[in-house]
């Protein structure tokens, strides 16, 4: 057998040593390891996507991100990206991905050391954004909401960059309540006290954005305009005040198609399917002829920064962002090692 903890380790060791550009590996679970027996494949899959609780790439990323606090207590870097960029989402993000992460390992150690680190991120936000209400407003770092410009589909809110955005708009408050949610859930884990209570923010959300008569969020408390990628967020983050807004968003975003959001959008959409349980629209958007497909079509070997190559015109075509499909095609919330 060559799928064991010990051998993985010793082939990124050869990897690391070759300095191979694009380190993977593919473990047989068909044949010599399981000696062709179907019952042995299915515990050597599980060993191997348990094994990966051991890894520490994520945790670099975390904590190269969490270093930037001395020049920002609201973070420089947007994760791996560049250490001089700030994207006001981004910070943000990294509340869902150390939930995600303990659901996946159940390392409760790892939550414990960064979560005063998680306080300082939203103790900047609270202290140097927050009006009255407990929303944000006024951030001077670059809200990117969508990339490409062209599929915020015409987001209403003033977020050019360089510029402070005095714009109170849906979707950085709905990273901003997420985050909150994910911290009390992360404090809940460790039996700490809530960080704060969530129940007055999510009212000042639904009370500035949520339009009762279409079921839908609006973009800005300033404009009627409602666009998919502030329907996506809520989606995902369990914003809407009941289920038949739920429903009423899932066919919204139906109407105006899955790909008529790309980078950011696509993800909040298929989690929040997955929340629900609407697997056949899930897998249904995954398909999309328009998206991963088009990208296989367009001779794709790795992931595009975009749905194809002619989406910006300088397209990576080698860029992880898109790369999360893989999360809707495996069954690891059925292996996470959540205690909910």
């Amino acid at each position: 057998p060559n799928y064991h903890y010990e051998d993985m380790m010793q082939l990124l060791g050869v990897y690391q040593s070759e300095e191979c550009a694009k380190p993977a590996v593919i473990v047989d679970t068909n044949h010599s390891n399981s000696n062709k027996q179907y019952k042995e494949q299915i515990r050597i899959a599980k060993e191997v996507l348990n094994n990966r609780q051991h890894n520490t790439q994520l945790k670099k990323l975390v904590d190269d991100s969490i270093r930037s606090a001395f020049i920002n207590k609201g973070l420089m870097t947007c994760a791996a990206c560049s250490f001089m960029q700030e994207i006001a989402e981004f910070p943000l993000m990294m509340f869902y991905l150390l939930y995600s992460y303990y659901r996946l390992t159940g390392d409760k150690e790892y939550l414990a050391e960064k979560y005063g680190s998680l306080c300082e991120i939203l103790d900047c936000y609270r202290d140097s954004y927050r009006k009255g209400d407990g929303l944000l407003s006024g951030l001077d770092k670059w809200c990117l909401v969508e990339w490409p410009p062209k599929y915020r589909g015409g987001y209403a809110a003033d977020i050019r960059q360089g510029k402070i955005c005095k714009d109170v708009h849906s979707v950085i408050n709905a990273h901003y309540i997420g985050a909150v949610r994910y911290l009390n859930q992360i404090a809940a884990l460790l039996n700490y006290k809530a960080y704060c209570d969530e129940a007055p923010l999510l009212k000042a959300y639904t009370d500035a954005f949520y339009d009762k008569e279409k079921r839908l969020f609006k973009d800005n408390v300033k404009s009627e305009h409602i666009s998919v990628i502030s329907n996506a967020f809520a989606l995902m983050y369990g914003l809407a005040p009941d289920r038949e807004a739920e429903e009423r968003m899932v066919a919204f975003i139906r109407e105006k198609g899955f790909t008529s959001v790309m980078l950011f959008g696509a993800y909040p959409i298929l989690e929040g399917l997955k929340r629900l349980k609407k697997k056949e629209l899930l897998y249904q958007f995954l398909s999309d002829e328009n998206a991963w497909l088009r990208m296989l079509r367009e001779g794709a070997t790795t992931t595009f920064e975009g749905w194809g190559k002619d989406e910006k015109w300088n397209t990576s075509l080698f860029h992880l962002t898109l790369s999360y499909a893989v999360v809707f095609l495996t069954d690891w919330e059925q292996n996470a090692f959540s205690e909910q």
